[in-house]
């Protein structure tokens, strides 16, 4: 019955029975640059989007979502999840960070953001490299995050 869709093994597949399509869905996000992700919500408003390159994702970041380019080797592991320089990752800025997710934040009298690791360890929160090299940072009042990074590849140039 499995086989043949019915009980008589001559009549094949039931007619009424086929394959259906499967939805696909894809999200389109623009790239900015790093300084535009410390002000990312004004970026957003002020940033020609169409002139930015794009790439798409099969995850949601919310209506402002971007990518940035990961620059420089703090994130860059020898084990574990890295994510090397010229690699790409998108950013949510409405969702809210748990402790081990990564996330985009930026001092606040800084324009400039920074790519790091959310711990949430004994009340207190730290911005912590991959890279081993590089010092773990408290976050105090001076910090604020701009968003969660939902999602990571490398851009098609590099394959």
């Amino acid at each position: 019955w499995l086989m043949f869709g019915g009980t008589d093994e001559s009549k094949g597949f039931d007619a009424n029975v086929e394959m259906a399509l499967q939805p696909s869905r894809s999200f389109s996000y623009p790239e900015i640059s790093w300084v535009q992700a410390g002000t990312a919500s004004e970026a957003m408003e002020l940033c020609n989007v169409s002139a930015c390159e794009k790439h798409t994702s099969d995850v949601w970041a919310g209506e402002h979502g971007f990518w940035l380019k990961v620059m420089g080797p703090s994130m860059t592991s020898p084990i574990g999840p890295s994510f090397p320089e010229g690699f790409l990752i998108l950013v949510a800025p409405d969702f809210e960070p748990r402790s081990g997710q990564f996330i985009v934040a930026k001092l606040v009298d800084s324009n400039e953001a920074t790519f790091k690791q959310f711990i949430w360890d004994s009340g207190r929160a730290y911005l912590k490299p991959l890279n081993p090299a590089f010092p773990t940072v408290e976050v105090d009042d001076t910090w604020s995050v701009v968003g969660r990074v939902v999602d990571a590849k490398w851009p098609r140039s590099v394959l």
